[in-house]
């Protein structure tokens, strides 16, 4: 029997969901192919091995948030710039990836593992948070100095990783609704 052919986004995402419901160290190859409706020998040809896979899984995420969440961050006409209007679409759009799509929170879930996970993992997910800074900088620094936009960058990014646990945990907005409300008044 030939296996089936599965667009390679749709695999990424498949073993996206495996990787948050069991972990880094939880998750076979076997578990993998199974779940994608493969044959272990079929997923091996396409992915040599786990790590591979997750690195895949975690670019074609971090290529997402880029284009879906950080954006908003960044402006061609600066003089026009709304860093409020633009935070809260980046808002939007994070609390919508953070709970409801496949990948949400994945990066979270991986960086508790990090004594598991290799070092090239943890610089790929390490960028990701980085990135997400960054877009957090590109807003403050219209309101603030560099050192201070910086810094609450950073905190934000903490804050923002909290609220998603607890709002996952409690299935209580609240804790979202703060970050936000914290950084609307930063901004």
């Amino acid at each position: 029997m030939r296996p089936q052919k599965l667009p390679p986004e749709h695999i990424l995402n498949i073993c996206a969901l495996q990787f948050k419901a069991h972990g880094y160290a939880g998750t076979s190859m076997d578990m993998l192919a199974k779940a994608c409706g493969l044959s272990k020998a079929a997923f091996y040809y396409y992915y040599p091995n786990k790590e591979a896979l997750l690195l895949k899984v975690l670019e074609h995420t971090h290529a997402y948030l880029k284009v879906s969440v950080f954006a908003f961050a960044y402006s061609n006409d600066l003089n026009n710039f709304d860093p409020l209007l633009h935070f809260n679409q980046m808002h939007d759009k994070a609390v919508d990836f953070f709970s409801y799509q496949i990948k949400g929170c994945l990066v979270g879930i991986l960086s508790i593992e990090s004594e598991n996970i290799s070092e090239q993992i943890m610089q790929k997910i390490r960028e990701i948070f980085q990135d997400w800074q960054q877009a957090f900088y590109q807003l403050f620094r219209h309101r603030l100095d560099e050192d201070s936009a910086q810094a609450l960058a950073k905190i934000s990014i903490a804050d923002y990783e909290g609220a998603i646990l607890m709002y996952r945990l409690n299935h209580d907005p609240f804790y979202l609704d703060q970050v936000k409300t914290r950084i609307l008044q930063a901004l």
